[in-house]
């Protein structure tokens, strides 16, 4: 162990003395600025005391303590500091500085012209000033770092980290993002992205992103910029002025990407439209798009419609939603750049082209054909034949004699009984005992069909109802007519209908039984019509929380009991409807009928964990 110089902070010039691991403080304008001397192999930990008797760490890091500002809090009078060193070994994955020339910790993102280097990082709420910057080859995603390192994480759920992390509220205790590098090592400059499922404000965001560049070192004539997601770029707009003024600014992935990128290789025949992202949903519904078109957008928003092929004027991300579910389906989408293609594209909207999309000598190549007018309709219905897909392969669902099953023993044989999700599950239980939720339950087809066999008040069954309602649809369908009619029937399933006093109490029954009790559980949609060989249905259905002790305080006035900040009521069964209804999801939906599906034989089951 190496001990380094203590000096003290009072506001006094930096004092020196003689060690093989110096330390150096100078006064700032809101704190001091510490920095070491290099020990390479080591990491140094940087502690901080009021009394030279009691020290804390305020920071690690790697090889050196580059110039680390203090940030506001440190009580008035005199502060020490002292920085030790001990050699590095393979669990020193992370560090609270970012030390840009070592090029430590970055990875490089794939489905990019160039590789894409980034550091993944985590700010906890709870103390602001430090910030992870973790190794994001060892540990990929951010809830792996936060199990290995971040103390009481280590045993999280995913669900819960995301609802800690994802979404703004008083829930939050995490903010998450990466640090992105230039991928032209000529152009020294960084993006700092902020992670989330929902917009966080922008004048938090600018003061998290403006943490995050105080503890980057980088050599000087580097740029730190904003590069806000799609779902954080309006706010990030809204708020421009709240980012100039913390000296950052706001941009896009595009400043860096200069040619074309291939998400998903494939081709595809049909209409060339192009739209802004926010008129795709509107378009869909009044004819302007159709679902044998190719879409031509600004962005890649979080969700789209399975349509002919998609190509996008902004680079996205080659792990979003729609790459995902374009390379599930083998259908074409990339991001088309450069001003000849970006004139090609205008000159053909409107028309009928051929787009074939794929790599070729590591160049992402676009290529569109003009065929309107050249295809006879016998011609045209040959080649779309070969794309359309066929009936899928599924398991029909079937009895299971209860309502719900544990988990542990399931195997993909009982699908029939459980749906993709929840079968595979017990695949995951027995090989990742200590990765996987638990306690963890199943609820079967039989509640789902013993819902729909519930009577109506105007006559008939719940089945029926909806039988009656959706069987006229063919693919394509009218979309108004369908959306007007999947939106009666979700309202039907949510709102109308209900759980029998005997299902309610066989449900309450098996969760207590199986200790999901006390906090939120999750109702995850497991279905049979999903998690195929060759059909993975991700994204199209829904899943929900739900507290049990909320369906059994005998009253329906909130706040919840799981979760004080939700205002209102969160029952198990308020979610289990709204799980059962996301079977109607207008996607889920449209993919059932173009793959030509028997309702008869696919229903809903739920996978349920905290």
């Amino acid at each position: 162990m190496l001990l380094g110089l203590v000096m003290a902070w009072m506001g006094l010039p930096p004092v020196g003395a003689a060690s093989d691991l110096l330390l150096e403080i100078h006064p700032g304008t809101h704190g001091p600025v510490v920095a070491s001397s290099a020990k390479p192999g080591h990491v140094l930990h940087l502690e901080r005391s009021d009394d030279l008797v009691h020290w804390s760490e305020v920071a690690r890091v790697h090889d050196q303590l580059h110039p680390y500002r203090e940030m506001p809090g440190i009580r008035p009078g005199a502060t020490f500091y002292r920085v030790t060193g001990a050699v590095a070994t393979g669990d020193d994955d992370w560090a609270n500085q970012l030390d840009v020339p070592s090029g430590r910790f970055f990875q490089s993102a794939t489905g990019t012209p160039a590789p894409l280097p980034y550091v993944k990082w985590t700010l906890l709420l709870s103390d602001p000033r430090r910030i992870h910057f973790q190794d994001t080859v060892r540990h990929p995603f951010h809830i792996q770092f936060a199990r290995a390192r971040l103390p009481g994480y280590g045993n999280i759920g995913a669900l819960e980290f995301n609802a800690r992390s994802l979404h703004p509220g008083p829930s939050q205790q995490l903010v998450l993002g990466s640090v992105l590098r230039a991928p032209d090592p000529q152009v020294r400059e960084l993006g700092i992205e902020v992670t989330g499922l929902e917009p966080f404000p922008g004048e938090t965001v600018a003061s998290w992103v403006g943490m995050v560049r105080d503890r980057i070192h980088a050599p000087p004539g580097w740029r730190i910029l904003y590069l806000p997601s799609t779902g954080q770029e309006a706010e990030a707009e809204a708020h421009r002025e709240a980012f100039q003024a913390a000296g950052i600014g706001v941009d896009s992935l595009r400043r860096w990407i200069s040619d074309n990128v291939c998400y998903s290789e494939g081709w595809a025949l049909g209409r060339l439209v192009r739209l802004a992202t926010g008129e795709i949903p509107a378009a869909l519904g009044d004819g302007r798009l159709r679902l044998g078109d190719i879409l031509v957008t600004d962005r890649a928003p979080a969700e789209l419609p399975v349509l002919a092929g998609y190509l996008v004027t902004e680079p996205a991300t080659p792990n979003s939603h729609v790459a995902l579910l374009a390379r599930s389906l083998l259908l074409p989408f990339a991001h088309a750049n450069g001003a000849g293609l970006q004139a090609e594209l205008d000159s053909l909207i409107g028309r009928e082209v051929l787009l074939e999309v794929g790599m070729t000598d590591g160049t992402c190549r676009i290529r569109l054909t003009d065929t309107t007018g050249r295809l006879t309709p016998e011609h045209r219905a040959e080649i779309l034949g070969s794309k359309r897909g066929g009936v899928l392969d599924i398991v029909p669902k079937s009895t299971r004699g209860a309502l719900t099953v544990a988990v542990d023993g399931l195997t993909p044989a009982d699908i029939r009984f459980v749906g993709g999700k929840a079968a595979n599950f017990g695949l995951l239980r027995r090989a990742l005992p200590d990765s996987t939720p638990h306690p963890v339950l199943a609820v079967t087809f039989d509640l789902w069909d013993a819902y729909l066999a519930q009577p109506l008040p105007g006559g008939g069954t719940l089945g029926q109802a909806i039988g009656q309602r959706l069987a006229r649809h063919v693919y394509p369908p009218d979309i108004p007519s369908l959306r007007a009619d999947l939106a009666v029937v979700r309202d039907l399933v949510e709102d109308v209908a209900d759980f029998t006093p005997a299902q309610r109490a066989a449900v309450i029954g098996a969760l207590q039984a199986a200790g999901l009790t006390g906090a939120r559980i999750r109702f995850r949609s497991s279905t049979n019509v999903e998690d195929g060989d060759t059909f993975s249905g991700a994204g199209l259905y829904d899943s929900y929380s739900g507290c049990l002790e909320d369906d059994l305080d005998a009253d329906t006035s909130g706040p919840s009991r799981c979760d004080p900040s939700e205002a209102r009521e969160r029952g198990v069964f308020r979610a289990l409807r709204k799980v059962y209804a996301s079977f109607y999801n207008e996607n889920a939906f449209l993919e059932r009928l173009r793959h030509q599906v028997d309702e008869q034989q696919v229903g809903m089951a739920v996978l349920v964990h905290f």
